[in-house]
C-alpha cells in the first residue's frame, strides 16, 4: 500500500467492531484464530466499508442502494494518494491540498468514494459525475449528511459514451480526473470473473455476487474501450487544456499496452502506477497534454487563488496549454436536480513523497 495509506497497519476487526458496533454481527474467528468477515456476503462488505469510512475518515451514515457496487476502501485510498504524489511532482514548495485543487470524479457511483476520500485526506473539491440518477440521489444524501454538499458538485451525464462533454463547463479547468471504469465487456463476463474469484477462495457462487449495476460493471469494449473513449475525448481541442492530469484505474495488466500505445499516438505525456494490496493488483494510468513547466504554473495558480480567496473555489478559463491563463472565480451554482456546490477548505496534514516519472509501485 501507499506510505500514507491509513490501512497499511494490520487492523483487528474485533477491535474495529467494538467502536463501530454495526460490524459486530459479521465478525467471526477464522481458522487461524484471527478475526474475519465473509467477503462473499454483500451485507458484510457494506458494513465493513461503512465502519472503515466512519473510523478513519469521519464519514457518517454511509450506505448504498441495494445491488450497487461496494468499493474496497484501502485500494480507493491508494489511488487518491497516487494522484496527490502526481500533483506534488509538478510543484516545488507548495502543497497540493485545499479546495482550490479541484478534481473530476468520472462515474462517482452511489458510493461517491473517491470524492469523499479526496475531501477528507487532502481537502480537495470535486465535480462528480454519473449516468445513473439513483446513484446520484444516494451520493447527494451522503454529502448532505456529512456537510460536504458545498465541496462536491454532482452532475448527471446524459450520454453514456461521453465522460467530459456535458460535465465540464466552458470556464472550468480541473487539476486531475479520477475514474473507476467498468472493467468487463459483458455482464456474463462479470459473472464468470466473480465465479472464478470465489472458486480460487474455495467458495461457491451461490448468488449474484459480482456486485453492482450493469453500467458499473460492463460497457462496450470493457475497460480498454471505456478508457480509450475517455482518452480520445480528452485529446479534443476543447478538453486537452481542461485537466492537468487525466487518469483511470485498470484491473488487467494486459490493458496497459493498448492504452499506452494510443496515448502515444494522441501525443500525451504518460505515467503508470501499480497498486498492490496482498495478491490484489491494480494499475493507474495518467496522461497530460501540458508540458511540465506549464502544469506547474497552472497548479501553482490554482493554489495561489485558494490562498487569496479561501472562501471560494477558483477555476481557470479554458485556454491552450501554452497561453497565459486568465482566472475566473466560480460562485455557488443555483440548485438543480442532482447538483450541489463548493465550499470551505479543511486544514489537513500532508507528507511529501515523489513518484518516478514513468512507473511507481506501492506494495
Amino acid at each position: 500500500m501507499h506510505p500514507r495509506n491509513k490501512h497499511r497497519i494490520y487492523l483487528d476487526y474485533r477491535e474495529l467492531a467494538k467502536k463501530q458496533t454495526g460490524l459486530q454481527p459479521f465478525v467471526f474467528e477464522n481458522q487461524w484464530g484471527g478475526a474475519s468477515i465473509d467477503y462473499s456476503d454483500p451485507d458484510a462488505l457494506e458494513e465493513l466499508t461503512r465502519a472503515l469510512l466512519a473510523e478513519f475518515y469521519d464519514i457518517r451514515h454511509w450506505r448504498l442502494p441495494k445491488g450497487y457496487l461496494c468499493p474496497p476502501v484501502p485500494q480507493r485510498a491508494d489511488y487518491i494518494h497516487v494522484l496527490a504524489d502526481l500533483l506534488q511532482h509538478s510543484l516545488h514548495e507548495m502543497e497540493p491540498r485545499g479546495p482550490s485543487v479541484c478534481g473530476l470524479d468520472v462515474g462517482t457511483g452511489a458510493s461517491c468514494i473517491y470524492s469523499l476520500l479526496g475531501t477528507r485526506e487532502y481537502g480537495w473539491s470535486f465535480i462528480a459525475s454519473d449516468i445513473d440518477e439513483t446513484a446520484l440521489t444516494n451520493a447527494e444524501k451522503l454529502l448532505n449528511e456529512n456537510g460536504l454538499k458545498e465541496r462536491i458538485t454532482l452532475r448527471q451525464q446524459q450520454d453514456p459514451r461521453r465522460a467530459l462533454r456535458g460535465i465540464l463547463l466552458p470556464h472550468e479547468v480541473v487539476a486531475f480526473s479520477i475514474c473507476n471504469p467498468p472493467f468487463h465487456e459483458t455482464i456474463e463476463h462479470a459473472r464468470q470473473a466473480a465465479s472464478s474469484k470465489w472458486k480460487r477462495l474455495g467458495k461457491e457462487l451461490k448468488r449474484k455476487n459480482y456486485q453492482g449495476q450493469e453500467p458499473e460493471l460492463c460497457c462496450e469494449g470493457g475497460e480498454v474501450g471505456f478508457v480509450t473513449r475517455l482518452m480520445e475525448e480528452s485529446a479534443k481541442v476543447r478538453f486537452r487544456s481542461r485537466c492537468l492530469w487525466y487518469s483511470s484505474l485498470l484491473s488487467r495488466h494486459s490493458s496497459l499496452q493498448p492504452i499506452f500505445e494510443r496515448l502515444g499516438e494522441l501525443g500525451a505525456k504518460r505515467r503508470r502506477f501499480e497498486l498492490q494490496q496482498g495478491r490484489n493488483v491494480k494499475w493507474v494510468v495518467a496522461w497530460s497534454f501540458f508540458p511540465r513547466t506549464e502544469r506547474r504554473k497552472r497548479l501553482e495558480e490554482m493554489l495561489q487563488t485558494g490562498r487569496d480567496g479561501p472562501n471560494e473555489v477558483s477555476a481557470a478559463r479554458a485556454e491552450g496549454p501554452r497561453r497565459p491563463r486568465a482566472k475566473t472565480k466560480v460562485t455557488k451554482k443555483s440548485r438543480k436536480k442532482g447538483v450541489t456546490g463548493y465550499g470551505l477548505p479543511e486544514d489537513l496534514a500532508w507528507s511529501r513523497k515523489r513518484g518516478s516519472k514513468e512507473s511507481t509501485r506501492f506494495g
